[in-house]
């Protein structure tokens, strides 16, 4: 969604005016040379660096993280006219376009923080999904955006720095007096190359290799929520501002459409009022004993954490399966741990 920002667009334009009035003087002598541009991303209102932050300069480059410092720099450049990006979580994203003859260090990418007005929400309880995807309410549509450039970073992280998740699973039981009873505890590992595409209806598939349980349902991960797939599959709903494990959070729900008859999901993303980080994430399987006879229930709590400024991963998931009344016993709880992570190539550079 491409939005007019006045501020951030006028001082990096104006930023950029001037580096590339002086390479046009030059161009007819370095015509045949190759140019470069660096620079760093910093927060408008305070000069902060902000890290992490994506940058794409297009045609030649596709998104990228600046480094922990908000440094960035393209080499390489033929003479001609390209397209910069800029963003970064919680701002108004910068998009601006002009023309390098010479190279041009030193540029400075402002970036303003997003301010969302939430209205008063009223939460009437549940709502049949009809027309799927954002309605056109400003908040949404605002509060969604802050959502896709959360999956996006995400998918961002795994596509150029791959690495490897250790998570150590816990199974408990408990019966029908409420009795609990750890009955495995085992560890694994996980490529962040994995990828099981999300499909309407098919959630519930069969396990393999380190999950080799009877089942293995598939929980909605970040990247899902810049899926088009997903979204067309699902309504969203902004509630506004709920608690969640004792802190305040701008709450965003989601429910498959009405016409989906299988098993799916629906949940709400939970994200920092001040960031638009997403901490958490809730999912509950709709209809789960079409696909799980005998269970009655799933849902499961995913916790999200900063590894590094701005990056984050989930590094705790909680999921209660709760049994049909004839069944003993009557919940399977499962949760998993990031004991570690391992980049195949380091995420910060050496300073």
């Amino acid at each position: 969604m491409s939005r007019p920002f006045a501020g951030p667009l006028a001082l990096v334009a104006a930023v950029c005016g001037a580096s590339l009035s002086r390479a046009g003087a030059t161009a007819q002598e370095t015509i045949h040379r190759t140019a470069s541009i660096s620079g760093t991303v910093v927060a408008a209102e305070s000069g902060e660096l902000l890290p992490f932050s994506v940058v794409a300069l297009l045609p030649g480059f596709s998104p990228r993280f600046t480094d922990q410092t908000g440094t960035f720099s393209f080499a390489g450049l033929a003479p001609g006219r390209y397209r910069l990006l800029a963003r970064q979580i919680g701002y108004h994203p910068l998009d601006t376009v002009f023309a390098v003859g010479d190279s041009v260090p030193g540029l400075r990418i402002a970036l303003s923080h997003v301010a969302i007005q939430l209205p008063p929400v009223t939460v009437t309880g549940r709502t049949t999904c009809v027309a799927s995807g954002t309605a056109a309410a400003p908040e949404l549509a605002a509060v969604f955006e802050q959502l896709l450039e959360n999956a996006r970073r995400f998918q961002l992280l795994a596509d150029s720095f791959p690495h490897r998740f250790r998570i150590e699973r816990i199974f408990t039981t408990v019966d029908r007096l409420g009795r609990d009873e750890v009955s495995q505890v085992d560890t694994f590992e996980r490529e962040s190359t994995f990828r099981w595409p999300y499909r309407p209806g098919r959630i519930v598939g069969p396990a393999s290799g380190p999950l080799n349980n009877d089942r293995l349902v598939r929980l909605p991960s970040l990247p899902d929520f810049a899926d088009s797939t997903f979204v067309h599959a699902h309504c969203f709903r902004l509630v506004g501002q709920d608690t969640l494990a004792g802190s305040t959070f701008i709450r965003l729900d989601f429910a498959p459409v009405a016409t989906l008859r299988a098993t799916d999901v629906e949940g709400a993303a939970y994200m920092d009022p001040t960031s638009y980080q997403v901490r958490y994430t809730t999912v509950r399987l709709t209809r789960p004993e079409r696909e799980m006879p005998g269970v009655a229930a799933m849902a499961a709590t995913i916790h999200f954490s900063e590894i590094a400024p701005g990056i984050l991963l989930h590094d705790h998931v909680r999921s209660v399966e709760t049994f049909a009344s004839s069944h003993t016993p009557t919940e399977r709880i499962e949760e998993q741990r990031l004991l570690g992570v391992h980049f195949l190539r380091p995420l910060m550079r050496t300073q």
